[in-house]
């Protein structure tokens, strides 16, 4: 049986991060094998973690503190480790996340100062049992040029969505930090090229880290 692989996609606000998890799945249906991966977003993916979403994201009415904030989000982490990706890597798929504790630690630990950057991630492993992406895309951009791109979606954006300049530079902080500290497994991504140059230079790389489950001529239509 094959390994199993765990793969991540972060980066702050407006990098396109969830334009390339889409052409990604979408292009990854097509394949003869796409059984072999799973899609999952955090939080989300259960009833119970969509709950917590809406929670975090959605609630305007009484927002929660920073460090409810920090632990429901870990709740989060754990009913989707524990109840998704582990079983899918223990039957050797694929398993590809919309963001992960990475973002943890560049929102709630960089941008809102709950606790150290290094303290979020001792939490975040020891909650998760020590699992780690092996591979993680962050499509870096600079907090100005997401800026210039939220202006043009004043609507539907989440709570998180609607900080200031100052709190998105953070972010991105928080992200050099980790990415930095964890360099082995970041394949970073300059996200102000058009989506479909990132979408083959993602491409590209899955080639080569998971030949056995990632090639580029799988697709259904050639059977």
């Amino acid at each position: 049986m094959k390994k199993g692989f765990f793969i991540t996609l972060e980066g702050g606000e407006a990098c396109g991060k969830s334009t390339q998890v889409r052409m990604l799945k979408e292009y990854l249906d097509k394949q003869v094998n796409h059984d072999d991966f799973l899609f999952v977003r955090e939080p989300g993916g259960t009833p119970l973690t969509e709950e917590i979403r809406k929670l975090l994201l959605n609630y305007e009415i009484d927002k929660p503190l920073p460090m409810t904030e920090l632990l429901l989000f870990c709740a989060a982490r754990v009913e989707d480790v524990y109840k998704q990706i582990l079983p899918a890597l223990s039957q050797g798929k694929v398993v590809i996340a919309d963001r992960f504790y990475d973002s943890t630690i560049a929102y709630q630990g960089m941008a809102r100062g709950i606790m150290s950057s290094k303290d979020i991630l001792s939490l975040t492993k020891k909650i998760i049992g020590g699992l780690t992406p092996n591979l993680t895309f962050y499509l870096k951009i600079s907090p100005e040029e997401a800026f210039k791109r939220k202006s043009k979606m004043s609507e539907g954006m989440d709570r998180i969505e609607k900080e200031g300049l100052l709190f998105h530079q953070k972010v991105k902080e928080g992200y050099d930090f980790i990415s930095n500290l964890e360099k082995d497994r970041f394949y970073i991504l300059d996200a102000t090229k058009s989506p479909q140059e990132i979408f083959e230079e993602i491409k590209k790389v899955l080639n080569q880290k998971i030949p056995e489950y990632f090639k580029d001529d799988l697709s259904e239509e050639k059977y």
